[in-house]
């Protein structure tokens, strides 16, 4: 098999996983099922808000109700899930109800599960069949691989994923060699990173930092190394760099959530939600909108003491030299995540 290369700038073998082609389109939403895991990976990099606790997000929207998960696949356009931690699988129940909610509102979506747990409660996989497409295992040697047999024929997609480590070039080999002989479909390869969380035990190992890319350098070389030796396996392998994660992936799911949920009176410009915003007296500021500049209803909004319209308005206001002394107008540029944050404030 030949190695390929994705528009994503990730490389491959065979055929890639359905959920990475989803993920490279910026079509998966990510489902954070909880913070609860029990592999302790010296390399961890959930945040300290999230580690060890029992919470759910999916994207950065902290999961309230059913309703939660509903409204953010339908703003992000999404197309398929991935359940993530934490591990998933330790709250196995949490899991199933979200499966069993997104294919009643959304039958074709798929959904891939990544799990840290390779012992016996594997077995309760078997309570997600026909709910989850997709299974990645995060394993630590070949033996965890030996130990999963007995549970490939259960009706999923299973793979394996882990970090492609420097230095641990023989022990991943002896885990690709394992996975292919036993049965698994893929194995994906994520560049190694550091975190705020495991900044520390990484550099107390002697890790080197790209403080570019927050990546461990050396990281991407061993991946595509592997891909290389093991080019002609008869299992799918995908090396998943950092941009692809961390630029690519999300910065199409933001183009899709901006264009679905932005107000008329916004614009997008670089997967941002751009607007103008006028403080003062609020019903001064409405009346001139209305009376002055005859701009209808759908092109203005007040909220609390600011009026938030189109970005050429509030240049257009800031350019009148009286009105600018009553009125001061900014542009504001925000992510177009579910709680709003804001990238630049311009004022004019």
């Amino acid at each position: 098999m030949s190695i390929k290369i994705t528009d994503a700038n990730s490389s491959y073998t065979g055929k890639l996983p359905k959920g990475c082609k989803l993920c490279i389109k910026g079509k998966k939403s990510v489902i954070f099922v909880t913070g609860v895991c029990n592999v302790n990976c010296y390399y961890c990099p959930v945040s300290n808000e999230k580690k060890d606790k029992d919470i759910s997000y999916i994207n950065e929207r902290k999961i309230q109700s059913k309703e939660d998960i509903l409204e953010e696949i339908k703003a992000c356009g999404s197309k398929g899930i991935s359940f993530t931690g934490g591990d998933p699988l330790l709250k196995i129940n949490k899991c199933l109800d979200y499966a069993k909610l997104i294919k009643e509102a959304y039958n074709e979506h798929h959904i891939h599960l990544y799990t840290g747990s390779t012992d016996k409660k594997v077995n309760n996989l078997e309570k997600l069949e026909g709910y989850v497409d997709e299974v990645r295992f995060h394993v630590k040697n070949k033996e965890e691989i030996y130990g999963l047999k007995n549970i490939l024929s259960m009706d999923f997609d299973f793979g394996i994923e882990i970090p492609a480590i420097p230095g641990d070039f023989e022990r991943v080999c002896s885990i690709i060699e394992s996975a292919s002989t036993t049965g698994f479909s893929f194995i994906n390869l994520n560049e190694f990173e550091y975190t705020e969380t495991n900044w520390d035990n990484l550099s107390q190992r002697g890790f080197e930092f790209d403080s570019d890319t927050s990546m461990i350098k050396g990281s991407k070389d061993l991946a595509l190394k592997l891909l290389e030796k093991y080019e002609d396996l008869p299992i799918s392998i995908h090396f998943c760099p950092s941009v692809l994660k961390d630029a690519i992936q999300l910065r199409r799911r933001w183009e899709r959530r901006a264009k679905n949920t932005k107000k008329y009176y916004e614009t997008i410009e670089d997967c941002l939600i751009v607007k103008g915003e006028l403080s003062g007296d609020v019903r001064e500021i409405v009346n001139y909108l209305k009376d002055e500049l005859n701009i209808s209803k759908k092109m203005y909004e007040v909220q609390g003491d600011k009026v938030f319209t189109h970005w050429a308005v509030a240049e257009e206001i800031s350019e009148n030299k009286e009105l600018s002394k009553k009125i001061k107008s900014a542009i504001v540029k925000e992510y177009p995540i579910y709680k709003r944050v804001v990238s630049e404030y311009i004022p004019l």
